[in-house]
């Protein structure tokens, strides 16, 4: 019985985990755009005051057009476009 509960416990723990992403941030009042390279490149952009989720879940160079490139390893949690600069959360 000990057993079924320590193995209980260890897949819950796995597979509940949450998939690790970065999201990104615009708290300016301007829209950008913003390529996401990782093995090819997106071409999108971020409205003014607005999230986009999940940018990158693994590591990728984020670049915000105007602003400047950060290298994401999978730990940050968020990028964030403040006063025409990029900074990170994590």
């Amino acid at each position: 019985m000990k057993k079924v509960i320590a193995l209980s416990i260890v897949f819950s723990s796995i597979f509940s985990a949450p998939a690790l992403a970065t999201d990104l941030t615009n708290k300016d009042s301007k829209k950008y755009e913003v390529k996401v390279a990782d093995v090819g490149t997106l071409n999108t952009s971020i409205e003014s005051n607005t999230t986009s989720l999940s940018i990158c879940r693994t590591s990728c160079t984020v670049t915000v057009v105007g602003v400047g490139s950060l290298k994401i390893t999978g730990k940050e949690k968020v990028i964030v476009i403040k006063n025409g600069a990029l900074s990170l959360e994590k």
